[in-house]
């Protein structure tokens, strides 16, 4: 029996409508499931090199670390001024002066970087809630708006 208002038409549309949302919205979640994974590997990286850096075995005690510490400064200062003794006496004083200056820059550099990395970590937050918020607005179209 044809269906004279078309009753069934508009249903199958609906429902193919409904399918198409649905297989959007979920190649949108897996690319902002692909983008959370990406900035939280870097956030893990990132936290695993700190802990690395400052290891600390259960036995020790924090006088020890300190003492520990104390003593890598020292000798790292004894190191630089047995540099700084052996640079001026071959090559002057302007030679270390210039020698500071690119330690200067170098520590500079590690600042900006870190920086730019937190800026980007912001950056990417950004975008990842810009996209939550498009998703959402995509899948209430689709389901209760002007799109279904």
């Amino acid at each position: 029996m044809p269906d004279p208002f078309g009753i069934i038409d508009g249903t199958k549309q609906v429902t193919k409508t409904l399918n198409e949302s649905v297989k959007a919205s979920e190649e949108l979640s897996k690319a902002i499931d692909g983008v959370l994974a990406v900035a939280d590997k870097a956030a893990k990286e990132r936290a695993a090199s700190r802990k690395n850096s400052r290891v600390v075995s259960p036995d020790t005690t924090t006088i020890i670390e300190a003492v520990d510490e104390f003593q890598k400064r020292m000798l790292a200062k004894e190191s630089e001024e047995k540099i700084k003794y052996e640079i001026t006496k071959k090559y002057g004083s302007k030679a270390w002066d210039e020698i500071q200056g690119i330690k200067a820059r170098k520590q500079w550099e590690e600042r900006q970087d870190r920086y730019l990395e937190q800026s980007d970590r912001r950056v990417m937050k950004s975008v990842m809630a810009l996209c939550y918020m498009f998703a959402t607005w995509v899948a209430y179209e689709c389901t209760w708006g002007r799109w279904k």
